[in-house]
């Protein structure tokens, strides 16, 4: 997390690769299944049987093969959008606007406004925690109007979150969402 101070705002970035780590693991995961999942329908489609063999490889490559590459894909494509993908959050006394781009393209642009703020809620990231790194990570959401707005991802440890927990709530001026 880069933060940067302009006059009464802050500006909060997280940039691509944050999770390195993470969306190396879902890449190698999706290819394992694709590869898989490819040499299994491979070999059934070169297989020369009968009526019946050819029937039950048929079945078998709808039921196992295909949907394992399409899961294999799957992973491949959260992987890229992992790696990806920044945040960049503008925290002032008028309230957030937070920014999503992926490839330095901007795809999303939310706010909500200082007085609709009813929270901010510090969440585990993930329910597990890795066994190479016992360390937690952490999002930040703000609640209001209906509506939860991600305003800090990747936060590593609850000190971090709760430190920029009330950073957030101090520049909104409202210190009683860092209760």
């Amino acid at each position: 997390m880069r933060v940067t101070t302009r006059d009464t705002r802050v500006e909060l970035h997280f940039p691509a690769l944050r999770a390195a780590g993470s969306s190396l693991m879902l890449a190698l995961f999706g290819f394992a299944c694709c590869v898989i999942g490819g040499a299994a329908a491979s070999g059934l489609l070169h297989s020369e049987n009968d009526a019946a063999a050819s029937l039950l490889a048929f079945a078998f490559a709808g039921v196992f093969a295909i949907p394992l590459v399409a899961l294999g894909l799957w992973f491949v494509i959260v992987a890229l959008w992992t790696a990806s993908n920044s945040l960049t959050v503008e925290v002032s006394a008028a309230g957030l606007r937070t920014e999503r781009r992926c490839l330095g393209y901007p795809l999303a642009r939310r706010q909500l406004q200082c007085a609709s703020i009813a929270s901010i809620d510090v969440m585990p990231e993930a329910k597990y925690v890795g066994i190479f790194d016992a360390t937690r990570y952490y999002r930040l959401y703000a609640g209001g109007e209906n509506r939860t707005l991600l305003i800090a991802d990747h936060l590593k440890g609850p000190d971090t979150a709760g430190n920029a927990r009330k950073m957030i709530a101090e520049r909104l001026g409202r210190p009683e969402l860092d209760a």
